[in-house]
């Protein structure tokens, strides 16, 4: 059943419902000014962003290793030569109680100008590369008043729950899983506005989060639905 919230219908999007998971087909931009229009001030416990971290990645030649030289069956897209705007900021912010924005260290102008405030924890994701030209690992920023943590995971080692790679910018659902255990308590929701390869919907699906999902490309929100029931409703149960 769908959250209250989208039971009006006239939405300026799309919405599939896969509970505890509500994936949206549409644009960010439009979803945080419906949000604001609706008044959800504070609606969501918390904020899991990826945003573009505006490095042209689609333009990138990632091929370093001969797995990633294969030919690629998801697009690269130019969805990355811009991050995001003040607005976009500024309506996280009115929509979210906390936030743990990936890639923080690019955003952080933009982040002082919204005022979010600086929570002393931040994230540090290793991703195990040793001495590659590629960086060693991502750095997310967090509004939460906790210690600093690292994790040790490597970028390329995804297991079955990850299914095919569906996206450059492609996080294992291993970081989700981590960040739900020690950023989100039970019945909260979330909020992602930049779905991507959807590992972060695989993971709330594992740990029965009620996570809202927005992507705007639809080869990227159609391959995410669909490894999503093949990980999470199809999965054989042991009882």
């Amino acid at each position: 059943m769908l959250p209250e919230i989208y039971r009006e219908g006239n939405l300026p999007f799309e919405v599939v419902d896969k509970k505890p998971v509500t994936f949206i087909l549409g644009d960010n931009m439009e979803y945080l000014r419906w949000c604001k229009k609706n008044m959800m001030f504070k609606y969501f416990h918390v904020g899991i962003v990826d945003p573009p971290y505006g490095i042209s990645v689609g333009d990138m030649n990632l091929g370093s290793t001969q797995e990633q030289k294969k030919a690629k069956k998801y697009e690269m897209g130019e969805w990355d030569h811009e991050v995001p705007t003040q607005e976009y900021w500024e309506l996280l912010w009115y929509c979210c109680r906390n936030l743990v924005i990936w890639g923080g260290n690019y955003f952080t102008n933009e982040i002082g100008k919204a005022d979010i405030p600086s929570g002393r924890c931040f994230i540090f994701w290793d991703k195990l590369q040793g001495y590659r030209m590629m960086a060693h690992g991502e750095l997310a920023l967090t509004t939460f008043d906790k210690n600093a943590v690292k994790i040790e995971h490597s970028r390329g080692h995804l297991t079955k729950e990850d299914g095919d790679r569906r996206h450059p910018t492609m996080k294992p659902v291993y970081l989700y899983d981590y960040i739900h255990l020690h950023f989100v308590d039970k019945m909260q929701r979330v909020l992602d506005t930049h779905g991507g390869s959807h590992t972060h919907a695989i993971a709330a699906g594992k740990n029965n989060v009620n996570l809202t999902i927005i992507e705007r490309q639809k080869s990227y929100h159609d391959d995410g639905v669909k490894n999503y029931i093949e990980q999470i409703e199809f999965k054989p149960r042991l009882f």
